[in-house]
């Protein structure tokens, strides 16, 4: 039942919409902002005063984010990015731990004034039934015995009991998980990942005023990185108290008990800021990476968000500091030490060098060691179906696994954990790969919903929604990862935008950005180098390139380009752009191979 409007509440009503508001704002999802805890009062005592019309932009902004009488809601955007921010956050919390909560608090986007749903109890489960239309492998048992019976309801609320379902089923898989797997119980020993401490952010401004920036900016930065599923970030209740308390990161670590200590500086003048960041190894006292981002003031909210996610890029994500770091840690520990969350962790440093069959070869024994250790660990069966699909499609598997095992091994990554953006964007890469693309675009969103500043994510999809067609949404996307984390995007971005300047007929800048990719000595680069020299004209180089190819793979003939071009779902109209380059290049010609296409 949804309920607007005071008069639609009794007494009992109200006291459950106060308890659940109670329990939404103390949860993990929202404990590391106060600002969200705030808004979110705001808007649910003031609806349920009987106060909805005082729910506008203006009164928001100067009752709850302090600005001035003076506050334009065309100029400063506070509100509703803030309300955007509160929508993702009760998201979140729905999907997690408030998977069952009997008060379902929803913002509906464009509004202001909060609904509230209230879920009958109990649920009748559903009677068992056939579906060969499931959407992906190994659901449907969840999904029948947690679906209620819903078919005489009004539309809105059988979407909020989808929205339940979709969350109970989430909830239900990791649940499980978490039963059966040591590794999610005990996060502080390691076995989930490192514990980061991030301390209040020091306002050297010289002006008390500028507090709420700094706190503001701390929060922001708190929040994104708790996104990330391989580590542990302690919440703003353990870390602010202890603001402007004279003590070293050491010192801090041991207080804490965390591995890494995030401090920085904010200073503000006029329309300058400087904001300085340092992560520190906690037991060694040394600095594992530092910056200082220098911006001018010209959208508050705009330059804040460019902040958190440059450092929360850097830090996070398979490429990121703290993840380097920590492979460093596990190459140093002796066999006899060795457990699955290392085990992983050095899988993960043998791919960074480079992608080859060598790397290959080793990455996935070691995660089959992991998972024969611990068979429920999220990241060993993520990482090893990561590398199943990689090794099938740019070739690094001399014998591939097949399209369905992928698959299966993608979905039970996400089963593990649904909230895992790197398991998301398993999911969608062997789902694009197999030209599923109604999932690849379910699983897509929800990866960059969930990790909206890890790099790598950013540049995988960003290149599969290029290629495929929306070059206008990939090439921003992989540009983006370039920005945040050249070193995890590289390969993705200058295939992308190479293939990008190529179709928009601008051939030269398409070869030096392809020369820019760190892949150089793979099979696909001689495939993408090829059409470029056509169209320039380069037949030598063109043919050299050929001849590489024929190395890496001696059967190839022209159908190679059609297929690989097919496997990335691009449009026939760049597929036969691509190939007018091929023909330019006169390789099939020289190669006499007579199945070529015209």
């Amino acid at each position: 039942m949804s309920a607007r409007g005071a008069h639609n509440w009794s007494e009992p009503q109200q006291r459950a919409i106060r308890a659940q508001l109670d329990r939404v704002v103390n949860s993990s999802s929202f404990q590391q902002s106060q600002r969200r805890r705030r808004f979110l009062e705001f808007l649910v005592e003031e609806a349920l005063a009987g106060r909805a019309e005082r729910l506008k932009g203006y009164t928001i902004a100067v009752e709850v984010f302090d600005r001035q009488a003076s506050f334009d809601p065309a100029i400063d955007p506070v509100v509703r990015v803030e309300a955007g921010r509160l929508r993702d956050k009760l998201r979140d919390y729905y999907y997690g731990e408030g998977a069952t909560d009997p008060v379902l608090i929803d913002l509906p986007k464009g509004s202001y004034e909060p609904v509230f749903d209230f879920r009958e109890p109990p649920l009748e489960p559903a009677p068992p039934h056939n579906d060969s239309g499931a959407d992906e492998p190994g659901t449907q048992s969840q999904v029948q015995h947690l679906a209620p019976k819903a078919n005489n309801l009004p539309p809105r609320r059988n979407v909020i009991i989808a929205a339940f379902l979709a969350a109970a089923i989430g909830s239900f898989v990791w649940w499980q998980s978490a039963v059966r797997s040591p590794s999610v119980s005990t996060p502080i020993d390691g076995s989930k990942g490192p514990v980061v401490a991030v301390m209040p952010f020091a306002n050297l401004s010289g002006d008390p005023k500028q507090e709420y920036f700094s706190d503001g900016l701390t929060e922001d930065i708190l929040t994104e990185l708790s996104r990330a599923r391989d580590l542990v970030v302690l919440s703003r209740d353990r870390t602010f108290p202890l603001k402007g308390q004279p003590m070293n990161a050491t010192t801090l670590g041991h207080e804490l008990k965390a591995n890494y200590v995030l401090e920085g500086s904010i200073q503000r003048s006029g329309d300058r800021l400087r904001v300085t960041a340092q992560l520190i190894d906690a037991e060694t006292g040394q600095h594992v990476w530092a910056d200082r981002l220098d911006r001018q003031m010209s959208d508050l909210l705009v330059v804040q968000d460019a902040i958190v996610s440059e450092i929360v890029a850097k830090l996070t994500g398979g490429y990121g500091v703290i993840s380097v770091a920590e492979s460093s840690s596990a190459k140093r520990k002796s066999q006899d030490e060795i457990k699955a969350y290392d085990l992983v962790l050095r899988a993960q440093d043998a791919m960074r060098p480079e992608w080859s069959r060598e790397t290959f070869a080793t990455a996935k024994g070691l995660l089959r060691q992991a998972i024969a250790l611990d068979p429920m660990n999220a990241r060993a069966l993520r990482e090893l179906a990561y590398l199943s699909a990689i090794g099938w499609v740019f070739r690094f598997d001399l014998k591939p696994d097949p399209q369905d095992e992928i698959i299966a091994q993608a979905v039970k990554a996400v089963q593990i954990d649904p909230v895992d953006a790197r398991a998301r964007m398993v999911a969608a890469a062997a789902y694009f790969w197999t030209s599923q693309m109604d999932l690849f675009e379910r699983h897509a969103q929800e990866a960059l919903r969930l990790a909206p500043y890890d790099a790598e994510i950013l540049a995988a999809i960003g290149t599969m929604y290029a290629k495929s067609g929306d070059w206008t949404r990939g090439v921003a996307l992989v540009e983006k990862a370039n920005t945040l984390n050249s070193y995890a995007a590289t390969g993705w971005y200058q295939s992308t935008v190479a293939i990008d300047a190529y179709l928009k007929g601008d051939a030269q800048r398409a070869l030096t950005m392809l020369r820019q990719s760190s892949d150089q000595q793979t099979f696909y680069i001689y495939i993408e180098y090829i059409p470029i020299y056509g169209r320039l004209g380069r037949k030598a180089d063109a043919l050299a390139a050929w001849h590489k190819l024929l190395v890496e793979q001696p059967d190839a003939t022209g159908e190679t380009f059609m297929q690989w071009f097919r496997l990335w779902n691009m449009r026939d109209a760049d597929i036969a752009s691509l190939m007018d380059g091929v023909r330019q290049s006169e390789v099939l010609t020289a190669a006499h191979d007579v199945g070529a296409p015209n």
